[in-house]
């Protein structure tokens, strides 16, 4: 307990840092005591306290909130279908949620509150049309599961490419979304924040409050049958958080993807595997990784700002080839031999 409660400290240091690090920097560095004067102390003539409070300190909620919860759901996801490869840019809630808001707002014109509500029936269809796919495809015969990540990614890059194709046939709707939809840590999108942030947070709160049976369910489900847990009711409670909570990251800053891939598997080698202290640790983890991606974004190529979401999908790119040589490939060079 001693050491898990050292690793969640040196989290929350992580986290500090990585926040402070991003209020500060950009493109002109900002003294801290102007930071702490333009969170305490607002002067409007000011105009470092103007970039504070209005670009820097946004940016930094929003890849606070997207990445707590999306690296939450990937912890919860692999825990439930005990497979290393899930997370919500895997099993398509995240292609799912961003088809709906582009495809709402180009069909129907949604408003921006509206598209949080298509992103939120999106990512469930997303979700559950990775399942659909999954069982056609024969998902009992597949060695860890490795049918449920291949249908997800099939989900993905339909949903993806069908988001695209309706973003060229429409210039106007391609202007407005061509940052979004590549996952874009953005103050500009301090509105959507306001209105989804709730949802993201429910959601983190419901994932804490089922920590401890969803912890009994991963070492059995007898086992947590016998200690009282509704396992049924509990693993999809759960999963309708994580549903919900990622696509409502979608929908502030569309799909960042891989958080919820690389995060869990960053947290678990040192803190292990019950959600008490896993989840808290991979919030944490998931938004100083979302911090330092989105600082990295505006500084590589200074005085060009990238999108957030190529970054992620570099990192996590590499990241993902390596999980799958290890679960995988090893695995079947064992049995071969």
């Amino acid at each position: 307990m001693k050491g898990s409660l050292a690793v969640l400290m040196l989290f929350a240091c992580v986290f500090l840092m990585s926040l402070i690090a991003n209020l500060i920097i950009g493109a002109s560095a900002i003294h801290w005591q102007d930071v702490i004067g333009a969170l305490f102390l607002f002067d409007p003539d000011s105009y470092d306290h103007f970039v504070v409070l209005y670009q820097r300190l946004p940016r930094a909620l929003i890849a606070i909130l997207a990445g707590s919860v999306l690296a939450c759901g990937g912890l919860v996801l692999q825990g439930i279908t005990r497979n290393p490869l899930a997370s919500p840019s895997t099993l398509g809630i995240n292609a799912g949620a961003t088809l709906f808001v582009v495809a709402g707002a180009y069909s129907f014109d949604l408003g921006v509150k509206a598209q949080g509500a298509a992103a939120l029936v999106g990512g469930t269809f997303g979700f559950l049309s990775c399942f659909v796919v999954a069982r056609l495809a024969g998902l009992s015969r597949s060695p860890h599961s490795l049918a449920l990540i291949l249908s997800g990614a099939l989900v993905s890059m339909l949903f993806i490419g069908l988001a695209n194709a309706i973003l060229l046939s429409d210039p106007a709707r391609r202007t407005e979304f061509l940052g979004w939809i590549t996952g874009n840590i953005n103050h500009v999108y301090a509105e959507r924040l306001y209105d989804f942030w709730w949802i993201g947070a429910l959601a983190l709160l419901c994932l804490l409050m089922s920590a401890r049976p969803l912890t009994l369910i991963t070492l059995g489900q007898e086992k947590a049958a016998s200690a009282g847990v509704n396992v049924v009711w509990v693993s999809r409670i759960a999963l309708v958080a994580v549903m919900l909570g990622s696509a409502s990251a979608v929908a502030i800053c569309g799909p960042v993807g891989f958080v919820g891939l690389v995060v869990p598997h960053i947290v678990r080698p040192l803190i292990g595997s019950r959600f008490e202290v896993s989840l808290p640790a991979s919030a944490m983890m998931g938004a100083s990784v979302c911090l330092l991606a989105d600082l990295v974004a505006r500084k590589a190529f200074d005085p060009y700002v990238l999108h957030t979401g190529l970054i992620m999908d570099l990192m996590g790119g590499l990241v993902f080839a390596l999980i799958v040589k290890r679960y995988y490939l090893k695995s079947s060079s064992g049995r071969e031999a």
